[in-house]
């Protein structure tokens, strides 16, 4: 239960967002449930100017007042957000202090150390986010960490964040609503790490589980981070990775509209009652369903044979719902799921690359989740993708990828600085990029990292002169030493080079401005290692099980299964076959054909052409 304090006369905004409706067309489209309602929003006097100056004083009243009202609604945790905060925190700090005077049982998150940001709603939500999610998290937290102690657990608990990198418990607890995202974000580390022997830089990571797929671009071996998300339809505006999620899974509901049309999604089956297969109830037809009914899913090998699959199930729901509405035959039907999910899944891809200016052809698709490897080369075939990588832990990649993170703190400063060899920005620039450099040391040594593991990336938040939006742009000169007035022509050139690369065309004439500096405050860490697997030879019949009947487009074949725990090093498997692990199930199409790397990794490529010549083709691109 949250309150929310803000400056009189703005108690609507937080609600309002930015006054736009999900669907512009629908006249009646409800709002999204307040994150704090409107009865436990409080607004005080007192004003700081554009400027950061003092227009009035604070009136302290009505924060005692406000702090009263609280007592009595029994509110757990407070958000403080004033105006123009992020240029002079005097208020938020003294409310703070205040409110901890009054309610020292409560937890209180101000605007300025959450997030200094220039945008009053953004900055807003994101602190009433922190605020909410801080006593459920604290107090896990601290209950880990007691339980860990009792058992003489000796090693050392880190939390993982939304932008990729993991962060002390004690950090944690302070900055919640940097957790708030982090279920995928390990992923693209983990296809990083499993990659790395083939010096893949340029990837798109897809994770398909039950109920929707992630999806998110890594490019020249950094992944995609976004200052602006989505919580319940209110902004979450703290470093994230750029993952975009569609309802497209393995439990994904198919069914035919009254129209006559095919959908599959987004809703789900879940995990209970789940597919039809599973038996607990589910009377729908999913994607799982069609993957069993066309034989690409064995029934008895479920999670290695741990759970039994009714295949007829399968066939009663599909023959229902799909094949006997649309007059054709059940494998159709199944075929048609298939193939609808894969492009819906490849349109995912299409929206973490083509619309940032990248082309996907240009990346190798690292493929995660339980569902993902079935579906791979359907996915690939759409977009025109020559390699498919699936990482050995592809079920558990996010898992995985939490092993391989460094500590990572992202830390913001308003500028509002214009670049011009003439002005004292060369000042302002270093003045900020010192206070900044001091705060992310400071991090990194309250959690143990050595000054020589300590690492400084810098990014602006950059706009031309009359521009509303901003860029955020990498500034790597600031990270290298305090910077001379010879260098700024440097930083404008590389926001100019930037923005044609994201949109297509640059302003040279007009004015560059820094509205904020980035920092990233990087403590690496030593990755685990991960065991090389034995080296085979060409002959692969020890790995095969049995022989099955699949169904291809509209004609039923017979193919070979392999136990992918028998595979070795160096083997190759070509199409049409499937490779079957307890825990995922590979399907090579036709004209694909897998080899195994010396982690247990699987890459599939066209047949036309050697996995090297594949490889060089990529790593050409990327150079």
């Amino acid at each position: 239960k949250t309150g929310y304090i803000t400056t009189k006369g703005f108690k609507d905004i937080l609600n309002s967002r930015r006054g736009l409706k999900r669907n512009a067309f629908t006249a009646k489209e409800a709002p999204p449930k307040p994150i704090v309602p409107q009865y436990l929003v409080k607004t005080v006097g007192g004003r700081i100017d554009k400027a950061g100056e003092e227009m009035l004083p604070l009136d302290e009243a009505e924060v005692r007042s406000a702090a009263e009202f609280f007592k009595e609604q029994h509110v757990e945790t407070i958000a403080v957000n004033l105006m123009f905060s992020f240029l002079n925190p005097l208020h938020e700090l003294r409310v703070k202090e205040i409110l901890q005077e009054q309610l020292p049982d409560i937890y209180v998150s101000i605007s300025s150390e959450v997030l200094p940001y220039v945008r009053m709603y953004e900055r807003g939500s994101t602190t009433v986010f922190n605020a909410c999610v801080r006593p459920l998290l604290g107090t896990y937290i601290d209950d880990l960490l007691e339980k860990l102690e009792s058992s003489n657990f000796g090693g050392r608990l880190l939390t993982m964040q939304s932008n990729g990198g993991v962060m002390s418990p004690e950090v944690a607890k302070e900055f919640g609503a940097n957790t708030l995202l982090s279920g995928p974000a390990s992923g693209p580390a983990a296809a990083l790490h499993f990659t790395k022997p083939h010096n893949l830089k340029n990837l798109i990571t897809i994770d398909m589980g039950g109920t929707s797929l992630d999806a998110c671009l890594i490019r020249d071996g950094r992944p995609t981070i976004t200052k602006y998300s989505e919580v319940a339809e209110y902004a979450l505006a703290v470093p994230s990775m750029d993952i975009r999620a569609i309802g497209s899974g393995g439990g994904s509901i198919a069914f035919v509209d009254t129209s006559g049309i095919l959908h599959v999604g987004p809703e789900s089956a879940g995990a209970s009652p789940g597919p039809a297969a599973y038996g607990l109830g589910g009377e729908h037809p999913t994607v799982t369903d069609a993957d069993i009914l066309l034989g690409y899913l064995n029934p008895s090998y479920f999670l290695g044979g741990e759970r039994k699959l009714y295949p007829d199930l399968s066939k009663s729901a599909i023959s229902k719902f799909i094949a006997e509405p649309l007059g054709i035959k059940m494998e159709q039907a199944a075929n048609g799921i298939i193939q609808l999910v894969n492009s819906q899944m490849a349109n995912g891809v299409r929206k973490v690359s083509i619309e940032q200016g990248f082309d996907p052809r240009d990346a190798a698709l690292v493929v995660a989740g339980g569902a993902g490897p079935l579906h791979a080369c359907g996915i690939a075939e759409e977009l025109g993708l020559d390699l498919i990588f699936i990482p050995k832990a592809s079920s558990v990649l996010c898992a995985t990828g939490m092993l391989t993170t460094d500590l990572r703190h992202d830390l913001l400063r308003f500028a509002s600085i214009f670049l011009d060899e003439e002005t004292d920005c060369v000042e302002q620039l270093n003045s900020l990029r010192d206070e900044l450099i001091l705060l992310g040391r400071d991090l990194l040594l309250e959690e143990k990292i050595p000054v020589e593991r300590h690492r400084y990336e810098f990014a602006g938040d950059m706009l031309f002169e009359g521009q509303f939006n901003v860029l955020e742009t990498p500034l790597p000169q600031l990270g290298e030493d305090n910077i001379k007035n010879t260098d700024i022509a440097r930083l404008i050139e590389r926001f100019r080079d930037h923005h044609k690369d994201v949109y297509g065309y640059t302003l040279d004439d007009s004015s560059v401005q820094i509205q904020s500096i980035r920092l990233t405050a990087i403590g690496t860490t030593d990755a685990p290692s991960f065991k090389s697997i034995d080296l085979g030879t060409s002959d692969i019949t020890s790995a095969k099980k049995d022989q099955r009947k699949v169904w291809f487009d509209n004609s039923e074949t017979s193919i070979s299964v392999y136990d992918g725990d028998k595979l070795l090093a160096g083997n190759i498997v070509s199409g049409p076959s499937i490779i079957e692990v307890p825990t995922t199930t590979i399907l090579i199409k036709n004209n694909w054909q897998l080899e195994v790397d010396k982690l247990g990794s699987y890459l599939l490529h066209p047949k036309s052409s050697s996995l090297s010549d594949t490889l060089e083709k990529l790593l050409n691109k990327e150079n």
